[in-house]
């Protein structure tokens, strides 16, 4: 019986799955079997062979394929096409309104935090009347120490970052 290195070492496969197994097209396949790449009479190529052969003869400043075994190696081709198809991707999606604006979003956040704000301040005055009314104190000394409640509340709110738009 053959042990697993000396199968892994036999094992060979088609001008396509060859071209599969180490990144590249069944046309540089092609080429690299006109360079000399080793092939099996019935033409199959053993995969540890050829990556051997690849290793020897292929410049490697030119060579794309992967011979280590960690799946085919991309292109710049193949990553700046995959980059353009996201991009179209996503114009696709705002098209069709399923995405949001980013500074559109923070720009209704911060109105929207300014509206409540002023919505604060604006409530001491009406709120200190009816409180100086209810304990018969002084408006003025009521109004002081609630503004400056409701400022430091404020403050405190605004210096709490907000999770998700760092």
């Amino acid at each position: 019986m053959l042990n697993d290195m000396q199968k892994t070492q036999d094992t060979t496969v088609s001008k396509r799955g060859f071209a599969e197994a180490v990144g590249v097209s069944p046309g540089r396949v092609s080429q690299m079997i006109k360079d000399g790449l080793p092939v099996e009479p019935n033409g199959r190529i053993k995969i540890e062979a050829g990556k051997s052969w690849i290793t020897a003869n292929v410049d490697a400043n030119r060579r794309r394929v992967q011979l280590d075994g960690d799946g085919p190696v991309r292109s710049s081709k193949a990553k700046r096409e995959n980059a353009e198809a996201e991009i179209a991707h996503l114009k696709a999606a705002r098209l069709a309104e399923s995405l949001i604006d980013r500074d559109a979003t923070l720009q209704a956040i911060e109105g929207r935090a300014r509206f409540e704000r002023d919505a604060w301040v604006g409530w001491v005055n009406r709120a200190a009347s009816d409180i100086a009314a209810a304990v018969n104190a002084d408006l003025a000394a009521v109004v002081a120490p609630l503004d400056r409640l409701v400022r430091e509340q404020l403050a405190m709110l605004a210096a709490t970052p907000m999770e998700g738009l760092e």
